[in-house]
């Protein structure tokens, strides 16, 4: 019955749904005419960025008394659509230099720009293709870790271009035009040095401690770092006797210059470098030959993960200098990002740095 009754409702439906078709024309479609075109939506208009801000030559601070603040990063979102951000890297090869290019790369595409990393594999030739590669491009912002000597020529053209060149892991560039955000480094050498020279008396108090300094010496100013390493280790522990210096800096030039080492001095005990890269590779080494903790101990600068879970594990791997490349990465994108934006900037941004010896 109820079935009955809702097949004849839906029948009354649509038959008064077909009256209603046939009583009512249906409209024919309007002709399109050249006004009638879709109009596309306007790009919305980028706020004018203020007048550039100054690089201040005089003094420093610490990168994180200089943050960008909500409004800034509004504004530099607004207009940097197009923009590329360059980044020469040293190597891609170590923890410390992925984590600060990974790091800046990633900032600069958070604030809207477009970043590309060029590895220059620790050629120095190449490092300098790479930045007049940048300029080529019009890049607004060159991040670079190299030194004067390498391409100081390249940045001053940079900068007179209108190009902000942020240098990283040294203040060479400063003269050129460049701001300077890094640690100092003198500082880290001193900090690691310090480290293994009180390391070295506490544990063997009163004896003599062969020692060797991974270094590179490549570049000035990783020459100028293993002699703050040198310089510090000594005054902390006078018995400490610096019996070589090695090249390091990699994994593979750490292994063979411990092996080289332990041939030549097989009593070592003591193995400093100016980073985990190649500290680490020493380290290899070391276990390959059957050293132990206690026998032999390493420290090294930049706290790279393995190095830092090395440490926690009672290895002989006692401490290393936290040099926050990640941070820094951040801090140089910040500071270029504050200099658009109308702020001023100071010309050398230190990265603090700390001495990590294990949970």
């Amino acid at each position: 019955m109820m079935r009955t009754r809702l097949v004849a409702i839906a029948a009354t439906a649509l038959l008064v749904a077909a009256c209603a078709a046939a009583a009512t024309p249906t409209p024919a479609p309007p002709t399109a005419t050249p006004t009638q075109a879709a109009t596309p939506t306007p790009a919305p208009t980028p706020v004018p960025l203020p007048a550039p801000g100054k690089i201040l030559r005089t003094g420093k601070v610490v990168g994180d008394e200089i943050p960008l603040t909500a409004e800034q990063e509004a504004l530099i979102k607004a207009n940097s659509s197009g923009k590329l951000v360059g980044i020469v890297a040293t190597t891609m090869e170590t923890e410390y230099h992925k984590l600060l290019n990974e790091s800046a790369k990633g900032r600069a595409e958070e604030l809207g720009f477009t970043a590309e990393i060029c590895d220059s594999q620790v050629d120095n030739a190449k490092a300098l293709q790479c930045l007049e590669g940048f300029i080529s491009k019009g890049a607004t912002m060159i991040m670079t870790t190299s030194s004067a000597e390498t391409v100081g020529a390249a940045v001053q053209e940079a900068t007179s271009k209108g190009i902000v060149v942020v240098q990283v892991t040294g203040s060479s560039l400063g003269d050129f035009g460049a701001i300077t955000v890094s640690v100092d480094n003198i500082t880290i050498g001193l900090a690691a040095g310090k480290g293994a020279g009180e390391f070295a008396a506490a544990t063997w108090p009163g004896e003599a401690v062969e020692a060797i300094i991974l270094d590179y010496p490549d570049f000035a100013s990783l020459i100028a770092r293993a002699d703050a390493i040198e310089r510090a280790m000594l005054e902390a522990n006078p018995s400490v006797n610096v019996v070589g210096r090695f090249k390091g800096g990699l994994r593979d030039l750490g292994v063979t210059a411990v092996e080289t080492a332990l041939q030549q001095f097989p009593d070592l005990r003591l193995v400093t470098g100016i980073n985990d890269g190649g500290n680490l590779g020493g380290y290899q080494a070391l276990v390959s030959a059957g050293k132990q903790p206690g026998e032999v101990a390493v420290f090294g600068i930049d706290c790279d993960p393995e190095a830092v879970q090395l440490i926690d594990g009672g290895t002989m791997y006692e401490g290393c200098v936290d040099t926050n490349p990640a941070g820094t990465g951040v801090l140089a994108v910040n500071a270029f990002g504050r200099l658009i934006a109308g702020a001023d900037v100071p010309g050398f941004v230190e990265v603090p740095v700390s001495v990590y010896e294990g949970k």
